[in-house]
C-alpha cells in the first residue's frame, strides 16, 4: 500500500503543477483519472462485498455504512443479475446446440455467479 499512496501523491503533486499553467489538461487528467478510478472502485467493492459488510466497505471509503450501501449496492445486484440472466440464455443454448465442455462451463460460471449473489447477501448488515 505504500507504493500506490506513493503513486497516489505524486499524482497529486503533478496535477497541482499542471493546474497553474495548463488548467484545461489538468482538467481532462483529473476527468481521466475520475473515470478509470470509479471504474476500479466497482471492481473493488464488487469483491469486497463477498467478505464484508457495508459498514466496513463504507469505512474503507471515508463514508457511512449507508452512503456505500447507497452508492453501489443497487448498481452491484442489478450487474450480477444480468450477468446470471445472460449465463442463463447461454447454458440454454449451449444445452440444446453446444458440445458438453460448453455446457458445463456455462454452468460453472452461472453457479459462481448465484454463489456470489447469495455469499454476499449473507454479509449485508
Amino acid at each position: 500500500m505504500d507504493e500506490l499512496e506513493q503513486t497516489r501523491t505524486a499524482l497529486n503533486h503533478r496535477i497541482d503543477e499542471i493546474a497553474t499553467t495548463e488548467p484545461l489538461a489538468a482538467l481532462a487528467a483529473i476527468g481521466g483519472v475520475q473515470r478509470d478510478m470509479a471504474a476500479r472502485q466497482g471492481t473493488a467493492v464488487r469483491v469486497a462485498v463477498q467478505n464484508h459488510s457495508w459498514a466496513e466497505i463504507g469505512e474503507a471509503l471515508g463514508v457511512s455504512k449507508q452512503a456505500a450501501h447507497q452508492k453501489f449496492a443497487k448498481e452491484w445486484a442489478e450487474t450480477l443479475k444480468g450477468e446470471i440472466k445472460s449465463e442463463h440464455r447461454t447454458l440454454k443454448a449451449t444445452l440444446r446446440e453446444g458440445p458438453p465442455e460448453a455446457a458445463t462451463a456455462s454452468r460453472a460460471r452461472l453457479d459462481a455467479l448465484v454463489a456470489e449473489l447469495k455469499n454476499a447477501g449473507r454479509r449485508r448488515k
